[in-house]
C-alpha cells in the first residue's frame, strides 16, 4: 500500500512533547527503561499523557487521534509469544526491503489499534519504539516512520531512518533515487548502532567515554564482509576509537584485551598520543549482560587482520 501525506497530523504538538519527554527519559535512565519510567507517561499541558500501554503493543493515549508507540515485549520464563516480532530483538530486517516488520493486532483491518497506525501512516508522522531487551526492560527508539502496511502478511514495515534525531517530528524522505539496498544497508546501521551502545550502557569500551553524541556502534565483522547486524558483532566505541579499529591501528582479542599497533608505537607527539598507547593490554569494558558480549571467533577473524599488519 503507497500512501501518501494526505492531512497534517493534528497530534503534533502531543506528539512533539512525546519525543522531547522520552528522550530527556531515555538519556536520565542510559537508555535502558524499565516499564515503571515508561507507565509514569509524560506531562502536557494539565494533564498527564501516557507513552505506551502494558497490555498492548500498539498505543494510541485517549487525548490523540492516532497511534503513539509501538513496544515489543519478551515474555517473562517460558510464556506464550503471540507475535513473530516477539522473536526477533528488533534485528529481524525483511530480507527484500531491509525494513523491520512489526506484527499488526491480530483483528487485521478492523481492530482500532491498527486503525490508529493507519492514521499515523496517512500523516507521516513518527513513532516511539520501545523495543524488549529483557523482561520488563525496554530501549525506546525514536522516531521511527510506519514506511508501509503490508495486510496481506499482518504487519508494518517500520524504518529507522533519521531516528537518531529525535528533535525531528516531520519525515524526511527516503530519496526515491536510492537503490533497496542501499535503504536496507541505513536501516541496519541505524537499528544495529543503537542496540549495541545500550548494551554497552552508553559508554565507550576503550575509554570509559560517557558523551552518546561521540559514541557509535562499530562492527566487528564489517557489513561489506558478511558481518551481522547482531550486538554479538559489535563494540560500542569513540568515533577517534572506531577510526583505529576500522584502520587496524587498535585490536582487540579474544580474550577482550586491546593492541595498539607498531605504527603508532613509533610517533611522538604529545600526551593524547601517549594516552593512546597506554590503551595496551587493557580489557575494553564488556555489557553487563554476557549475552552481548563479543563472539570470541568474531574477534578472532578480525584479530587475525591486525595480526597480519603487525608481522
Amino acid at each position: 500500500m503507497n500512501l501518501r501525506n494526505l492531512t497534517e497530523d493534528p497530534d503534533r504538538a502531543i506528539r512533539s512533547a512525546a519525543l522531547a519527554a522520552i528522550e530527556s527519559l531515555a538519556n536520565e535512565n542510559s537508555y535502558c527503561l524499565p516499564w515503571t519510567k515508561i507507565n509514569e507517561g509524560f506531562r502536557f499541558g494539565s494533564e498527564r499523557v501516557k507513552f505506551a500501554n502494558r497490555a498492548k503493543g500498539i498505543f494510541k493515549p485517549r487525548q490523540m487521534s492516532g497511534a503513539l508507540s509501538v513496544k515489543t515485549v519478551v515474555p517473562r520464563g517460558n510464556r506464550q509469544i503471540w507475535y513473530q516480532d516477539q522473536t526477533m530483538g528488533g534485528l529481524g530486517f525483511d530480507e527484500s526491503t531491509g525494513l523491520l516488520p512489526y506484527d499488526l493486532a491480530q483483528g487485521g483491518h478492523n481492530d482500532w489499534t491498527n486503525q490508529a497506525l493507519l492514521q499515523v501512516r496517512i500523516r507521516d508522522a513518527p513513532l516511539i519504539y520501545f523495543q524488549g531487551i529483557e523482561a520488563g526492560v525496554y530501549v525506546p527508539i525514536f522516531p521511527v516512520w510506519i514506511a508501509d502496511f503490508d495486510w496481506e502478511r499482518g504487519r508494518i514495515l517500520l524504518s529507522a531512518e533519521r531516528f537518531d534525531t529525535p528533535h525531528i517530528t516531520e519525515r524526511i524522505e527516503i530519496d526515491r533515487y536510492y537503490s533497496q539496498s542501499s535503504v536496507k544497508t541505513r536501516n541496519h546501521q541505524a537499528w544495529f548502532s543503537q542496540r549495541v551502545r545500550a548494551a554497552y550502557d552508553w559508554r565507550c569500551a576503550v575509554t570509559g567515554l560517557p558523551v552518546r553524541e561521540l559514541l557509535v556502534g562499530a562492527h566487528i565483522i564489517p557489513d561489506s564482509e558478511g558481518g551481522r547486524a547482531s550486538i554479538n558483532n559489535g563494540i560500542c566505541m569513540s568515533q577517534l576509537h572506531h577510526a583505529a579499529y576500522d584502520s587496524n591501528l587498535l585490536g582487540i582479542d579474544t580474550r577482550f584485551r586491546i593492541h595498539v599497533s607498531k605504527r603508532v608505537g613509533l610517533l611522538h607527539d604529545g600526551p593524547f598520543l601517549e594516552d593512546f598507547k597506554r590503551l595496551e593490554g587493557r580489557a575494553i569494558r564488556l555489557p553487563s549482560d554476557k549475552m552481548d558480549w563479543p563472539r570470541p571467533e568474531w574477534l578472532d577473524m578480525r584479530f587475525e587482520k591486525y595480526r597480519e599488519l603487525e608481522r
